[in-house]
């Protein structure tokens, strides 16, 4: 029997806005995923899409609503690396 394998969610304060926000990482997410790959972002208040992680740059950001926020960058490396372990 396989086993179902689901999305991981860890939720953060967004530093900008003091407001909660989800680091969604897919299964097999990646942060930078080659094409037809899952993709890590950062689910945030009032809009639907996932914004766009830099971790780089400690930062993320939604095309959708332009909402830019921070976020660790060695905190959400570590989070997706062990999600990928599980």
């Amino acid at each position: 029997m396989k086993d179902i394998v689901t999305e991981v969610r860890a939720a953060f304060t967004d530093p900008v806005s003091d407001e909660e926000c989800e680091l969604v990482i897919p299964p097999g997410g990646r942060v930078y995923p080659r094409p037809g790959e899952a993709k890590a972002g950062v689910a945030h208040p009032g809009c639907p899409a996932i914004a766009d992680l830099a971790i780089g740059l400690d930062a993320f950001w939604c095309p959708k609503c332009g909402w830019n926020g921070r976020i660790s960058g060695a905190w959400a490396g570590d989070m997706i690396a062990g999600a990928g372990e599980a």
